[in-house]
């Protein structure tokens, strides 16, 4: 036998004993305020109104630097690189919900020994701008579009007291051109998140407190936010997401998303 062929065959089964198939990977997220679990009933006195949003592009880092695409389980609620998370279940004070509820990102990944989470919340630019009546799922629910040419809201979120509460609506706003022919935005509003220590079975914690800001649900004045630039009460939400309120550019490090330690 020939001993480049004979090279040949041993490299190529050496190759196949240190490859691994991708395992399964599942990312859950958790509605918080604060330390508080929160859902659409409760803690007493202090419930959410709503939080669904997008999330693309999640990858992971090993400890050596390299970047790990996770590839998503197409479905209902999942595309190969993007994903619907739907954490209220039309319950209590969610009355613009609905009873159905995503709480887990589904995927696998190749590598090991990781050390950061990634992902960016929202919807990339081109799939941003096509035409919703078209597009597959999870990009067809008509609750997440503006049916406008800012394209869809990459997060609804609400909270609320007995006695004050607080909505946002983030997406892209100061798009230029015409429907379905979007040229580009103003403010963009995608979030990279980045979480560091990340470990498969990790759970990650949305506290709608850091959107609220000190004060917000404490002056008895009801207040929203649909991502415009000229709104006020946008600042505190924008700032804990780690956007410009100006600009809708990355400019600072988002506090929305956080670990939760695996048992």
């Amino acid at each position: 036998m020939h001993w480049r062929y004979v090279t040949s065959v041993a490299m190529a089964g050496l190759l196949a004993a240190c490859s691994k198939a991708p395992t399964p990977l599942q990312v859950e997220f958790v509605p918080t305020f604060g330390e508080s679990v929160l859902s659409c009933g409760g803690p007493a006195g202090l419930s959410m109104t709503d939080l669904r949003f997008y999330v693309h592009n999640l990858r992971l880092e090993d400890v050596s630097g390299e970047v790990h695409r996770v590839q998503l389980e197409p479905g209902d609620w999942q595309q190969e690189d993007l994903a619907l998370l739907d954490l209220e279940d039309g319950s209590g004070n969610c009355i613009n919900g609905t009873g159905v509820t995503n709480a887990i990102v589904r995927g696998t990944v190749s590598g090991e020994k990781f050390r950061a989470l990634e992902f960016t919340l929202g919807v990339p630019f081109e799939q941003n701008h096509a035409d919703p009546l078209l597009a597959a799922s999870p990009l067809g629910d008509a609750d997440m579009h503006w049916h406008w040419r800012g394209g869809y809201k990459f997060l609804r979120a609400g909270i609320r007291s007995d006695t004050d509460s607080f909505w946002l609506h983030l997406g892209s706003t100061g798009c230029k051109g015409t429907i379905q022919n979007i040229t580009g935005c103003n403010a963009p509003n995608r979030v990279t998140v980045r979480l560091e220590d990340y470990t498969p079975g990790d759970a990650i914690a949305v506290d709608l407190a850091a959107l609220v800001g000190s004060g917000t649900l404490a002056d008895a004045m009801p207040t929203d936010c649909s991502s415009g630039p000229a709104e006020k009460h946008c600042s505190a939400a924008f700032a804990a997401l780690g956007l410009a309120h100006a600009t809708g550019e990355q400019a600072g490090s988002q506090r929305l998303f956080s670990l939760q330690r695996a048992p």
